[in-house]
């Protein structure tokens, strides 16, 4: 064997040696994308406005009790998405998401799942602004009464992903 047909040799052995390491670095680099996002935001406060994160700031019922509701405060940065989890066989016939002061829509799409939506905004909610989320014939196993239904939100932002917000908890009425 030739040194140049051995230098080939020994370069594809080498190749085929580091393939699976080179697979396994790519895919450690895009799990880390979320937390360099996060280390993003501690290095340059200034990318943030204030010391919080949206926040869920009330829940509730609507229309003589048949809907659901929470509100988000957008505090910050602004916020892309909101995420929404009903972990206690919910149902609803339709999900509103509103600007709770004028009661006008806020452009968005909804995407359903099992016992969880998404609604990401046309564009992002600014800094400031109340988002309410309103599921018009909430209905717990068909229940509507004497129940408490929490919500698990996450929200999504340019900076910091996405996070948890919180857990909105809805009472529903009492028949004593």
């Amino acid at each position: 064997m030739t040194i140049s047909s051995f230098k080939k040799v020994s370069a594809l052995v080498i190749a085929i040696l580091l393939a699976p390491y080179s697979v396994m670095l790519v895919q450690a680099q895009t799990k880390s994308e979320n937390s360099l996002l996060a280390q993003r935001a501690i290095r340059e406060p200034k990318m943030i406005e204030g010391n919080r994160a949206p926040s869920i700031a009330d829940s509730g019922l609507l229309n003589a009790n048949e809907d659901h509701y929470f509100d988000v405060l957008v505090s910050g940065e602004p916020l892309s998405r909101l995420e929404v989890q009903c972990v206690t066989f919910h149902e609803l016939d339709e999900a509103k998401i509103l600007d709770p002061e004028t009661g006008q829509e806020i452009p968005h799409t909804l995407s359903y799942g099992f016992e969880e939506f998404a609604v990401t905004f046309d564009e992002s909610v600014p800094v400031g602004q109340t988002v309410r989320i309103v599921m018009e014939g909430s209905t717990v196993r068909g229940v509507t009464t004497d129940i408490i239904v929490p919500y698990r939100v996450f929200g999504t932002s340019e900076v910091l992903g996405t996070i948890p917000l919180g857990t909105a908890l809805v009472r529903g009425p009492s028949i004593n």
